[in-house]
């Protein structure tokens, strides 16, 4: 998701002259060049809908997979043996929304400094430095509207969709491949990109303490767009797969695969080794009384050997894409939270 960019969207005619128009991005209402006729333009319940054509042939989505089948963490013999059991084009509905955030938000800016006194003792203090932002940002926000489970591409890029939106026409979209329905509503659309936008107008000023915050969404148009995926299975030692390859810029969203043993061993003695050396390290200087060296340094050992376990346990199957995204990102929310509550002292 990324600061919005309005697209004009080409292809439409005017019923009463015949002659093509052009519509901005978000807008349903609109003049004809040639006749000066006002048109409105109207979707589903209201909704402008839009489709991405696919630009990517079949036999290109089938070599991008079998690239990332010879990456080192996966089977050896996955790329050799691999065999491709299903190879199909959907297009999935997704909710786009335009929107400008703006608002002001006052608050301070924490500043942790460290001392170090004539003895050798070291004193960290705290400083707030009272700041005020403006805000005035433009967003795009982009969701699957329908159960996307099986794919497990929840969003897609906004900077492909930008300058290949066509009018949705049902017909010519299946003759392309299966096409899904929208099944989430639209008003909890509406409500979840209002949330997001106001989450990242906030992200977007900086500020350690929010001390009073005034914000608004304006402007925000919401429409669903028809998105191109290729969905590939394939089998190999008589387990079935499934790789989601972007119809569009042709790079893989989703897939599974079986892991590499030597990969995992590998991992995780290198992480066992590396975790050991920094706990060790950060016990050794924890006689100058450098306790903040000692919890980083213990933090960040633990967490390597975790990392590397992990790596181990679950490196049988290999998960990229969103889905594996996901724990990712559980785990710097949990690494935040402890920077946060001051449990990783002189970091912000």
């Amino acid at each position: 998701m990324e600061e919005k960019k309005v697209e004009v969207i080409k292809g439409l005619m005017c019923p009463g002259c015949g002659g093509t128009v052009e519509l901005r991005e978000g807008n349903n209402v609109l003049k004809c060049g040639y006749c000066e006729t006002s048109l409105l333009v109207m979707g589903d319940e209201g909704v402008i809908q839009y489709n991405v054509k696919s630009k990517v042939p079949q036999d290109e989505a089938k070599a991008i997979v079998k690239k990332w089948f010879g990456k080192f963490d996966k089977d050896r013999k996955l790329k050799d043996q691999a065999e491709f059991t299903e190879m199909f084009l959907v297009h999935i509905p997704f909710w786009r929304s335009l929107g400008q955030v703006c608002g002001w938000i006052f608050g301070n800016k924490i500043h942790h400094e460290t001392h170090t006194d004539n003895k050798g003792n070291v004193r960290t203090t705290t400083r707030k430095e009272p700041v005020e932002r403006m805000v005035m940002r433009d967003y795009i926000w982009n969701k699957a509207a329908c159960d996307v489970s099986e794919f497990g591409v929840q969003q897609v890029d906004n900077s492909g969709i930008s300058g290949n939106l066509e009018p949705f026409d049902i017909s010519a979209v299946e003759k392309q491949g299966m096409v899904f329905e929208p099944t989430y509503s639209r008003t909890d659309a509406n409500l979840e990109s209002e949330k997001w936008m106001l989450d990242q107008a906030k992200r977007s000023a900086d500020i350690d303490e929010v001390i009073f915050q005034k914000l608004h969404t304006i402007g925000k148009k919401l429409s669903v767009v028809y998105y191109p995926l290729w969905v590939i299975r394939y089998k190999f030692k008589e387990r079935d797969y499934q790789v989601v390859v972007d119809g569009l810029a042709n790079k893989l969203l989703y897939g599974r695969a079986p892991g590499s043993t030597l990969f995992r061993v590998s991992m995780f003695i290198g992480s066992l080794m590396a975790g050991n050396l920094l706990l060790t390290t950060s016990l050794r200087y924890y006689s100058t009384d450098s306790n903040d060296l000692l919890i980083v340094g213990a933090l960040a050992g633990i967490a390597l050997i975790i990392y590397g376990f992990l790596k181990f346990r679950y490196g049988g199957e290999v998960v990229e894409g969103k889905k594996a995204g996901l724990e990712g990102l559980k785990l710097q929310d949990t690494f935040n939270s402890l920077k946060d509550s001051g449990l990783i002292p002189g970091m912000r």
